[in-house]
């Protein structure tokens, strides 16, 4: 089955939210709203992952951030924001597709594109006890900054330098 990587477009939220429905159990989902403006922030950093006939089977939500100090959860962020840390604040794969390789060629996606638009980093909070899965990535624990307690009680702040 051919899948490919694409930029988000606006036919793309109800599968979004879906997927966000299916992916955690440890965090409220996010409305759409707030989901919506990571993307309006930086479309070029958010993607799907989908299969030859559309079907979206995951999705990642990434934007422009200037401090070690992540966004709050279910806050829509300004309008315009700008620094040289990319904040990757979602990924999601659908139930269907765990284990084939959805989130990882997402997560490539996004490095390579990062490095191309030349941010000095990627920092992310882990949940739901992903900071395995972030580690063969590059990424470290930032064992002294907080993270805001709406991201859950074992949440992790990561980060990898570019």
């Amino acid at each position: 089955m051919l899948m490919q990587i694409t930029e988000i477009s606006d036919d793309a939220w109800a599968s979004i939210i879906k997927i966000q429905d299916e992916a955690y159990s440890g965090v409220l989902p996010e409305r759409l709203n707030v989901l919506k403006s990571k993307w309006v922030t930086s479309p070029e950093t958010c993607f799907i992952f989908q299969t030859e006939s559309n079907v979206i089977k995951g999705y990642l939500l990434a934007h422009v951030w200037d401090s070690y100090n992540p966004p709050k959860l279910f806050e829509e962020l300004p309008t315009i924001t700008n620094g040289s840390i990319l904040y990757l604040h979602d990924l999601a794969v659908s139930q269907d597709a765990k284990g084939i390789g959805v989130g990882k060629r997402l997560v490539q996606t996004l490095m390579e594109t990062a490095k191309t638009k030349q941010y000095k980093e990627i920092l992310l909070v882990a949940v739901q006890g992903a900071e395995s899965f972030w580690s063969r990535f590059g990424f470290n624990e930032l064992l002294d900054s907080p993270v805001c307690s709406s991201y859950g009680s074992d949440a992790r702040l990561m980060h990898c330098l570019l």
